[in-house]
């Protein structure tokens, strides 16, 4: 990766994290700045970068392995109030959260790879019976 790329996503990352812990402690509603937390801007920087540089076909897979990330993240905060529910332990909440991130986005990558193969052979299978 270009050290100019590499920089303007740490600026643009870093600054969205900044500023939405900024939000969460100048406005009296505090959930606030968890939806600022979760605004995509290091996703849509690196699908616009992949795009400039390597075309369509790259930005794709980078939007595709966002939905499995996002849908992890989905799970991780869960997994994360849950625990912080049940034990008060913010430190033990980061680490399940993260590992249930982690996990949950590899099995929904895996799972949708699989339905993506058993539908194409199925398809092609069709096919193939109509013409014989």
């Amino acid at each position: 990766m270009k050290p100019k790329v590499l920089m303007l996503k740490f600026l643009i990352g870093g600054s969205t994290v900044a500023f939405s812990y900024f939000v969460s402690c100048i406005i009296p509603w505090k959930d606030f700045g968890g939806i600022f937390a979760t605004f995509p801007a290091v996703f849509l920087l690196s699908m616009v970068i992949a795009g400039f540089e390597y075309g369509d076909e790259l930005a794709s897979h980078v939007c595709r392995g966002a939905i499995f990330g996002m849908s992890g993240c989905l799970c991780s905060i869960l997994a994360t109030w849950g625990m912080l529910s049940t034990t008060s332990n913010w430190p033990l909440s980061i680490i399940v959260g993260f590992a249930t991130w982690f996990i949950s986005a590899v099995m929904i990558s895996t799972i949708v790879a699989k339905v993506t193969v058993l539908a194409t052979h199925k398809s092609t299978a069709k096919h193939i019976a109509v013409h014989k």
